[in-house]
């Protein structure tokens, strides 16, 4: 089925999909927007329901410059959709196999601006608050694909159809298990839901397979990926071979991705000053 732009809009192109949503580029006006619909299988089951719900909620409570801005909800014949603001970008995956198409190995320094810039923006959003307090905003499904540089540099996340926020009702819980290899072993099999922990961890894969360009796990299906990553997680080890990053930056991504929950850096505020600790200022006494 071919995609239907709403009313009001004229379709540019196809942008991705998943088994949850489709997605693609539509112009209002002056203005390009992204198109959200569900596909058709999910149109009937709950968990595509809600986790259209789920981001258009979270997009119209908060605001962030890594984030996409929600800009209205709608519904026709082809059923429930919303837009959101537009940023060109590339995703981690397509810039990883760029490289590797050249045959060049990606440079250090780009290496690590990504990876500096994706932490510190993960960070504020954990960060965010309100009058009432935290809105403990938890992304959900971090990988390479929802992981964007923009042309100037900038790093935005987008796809928050997994994301918990602040008084999510009970009904719109779900038992998501994010993009694998890069969730947490806690989420892979089960044994907890997305929070803000499992963000920086599955965000640390994201960053080492930025760093390596390499599997991090040996499976080649799906099914033996998610019994792998649930019993022992990713393989970490090759962390050695982000050569990007200096000893301790690598010490650092290395914790995160520890198969313990308990053993892992804390925050991505945490292991963002690991990656890019902040030069002391010198003692003048």
């Amino acid at each position: 089925m071919s995609f239907i732009a709403p009313k009001g809009t004229e379709f540019v192109r196809l942008l991705g999909g998943g088994s949850v949503f489709e997605v693609a580029l539509v112009r209002e006006g002056d203005h390009e927007l992204v198109c959200k619909r569900l596909v058709p299988r999910a149109l009937t089951a709950r968990e595509g329901r809600v986790a259209m719900v789920r981001e258009a909620r979270l997009l119209s409570t908060i605001e962030h410059p890594a984030l996409p801005s929600l800009v209205r909800v709608g519904n026709d014949a082809r059923g429930p959709f919303f837009l959101e603001t537009f940023a060109a970008g590339t995703s981690v995956e397509a810039l990883v196999r760029g490289w590797q198409e050249r045959g060049a190995r990606m440079p250090r320094t780009l290496v690590r601006h990504v990876a500096i810039q994706a932490l510190e923006a993960l960070a504020e959003i954990h960060a965010l608050a309100d009058d009432a307090g935290p809105l403990d905003v938890v992304h959900g499904d971090l990988g390479p694909a929802h992981v964007l540089l923009g042309p100037l540099g900038e790093v935005r996340l987008v796809d928050l159809g997994a994301a918990r926020f602040r008084g999510l009702e009970a009904e719109l819980e779900t038992d998501d298990r994010g993009t694998l290899p890069y969730a947490a072993p806690e989420i892979a099999s089960g044994e907890a839901r997305p929070s803000q922990a499992t963000d920086v961890y599955a965000m640390a894969a994201t960053l080492l397979f930025l760093a390596t360009g390499e599997r991090l796990c040996d499976a080649d299906t799906e099914a033996a990926m998610l019994a792998e990553v649930a019993t022992r997680g990713l393989r970490r080890e090759r962390v050695l071979h982000a050569e990007a990053f200096e000893a301790k930056a690598r010490e650092a991504l290395f914790e995160a991705l520890d198969p313990d929950p308990s053993r892992r850096r804390a925050s991505a505020r945490e292991l963002c000053d690991a990656l890019a600790p902040v030069p002391r200022a010198p003692d003048l006494r």
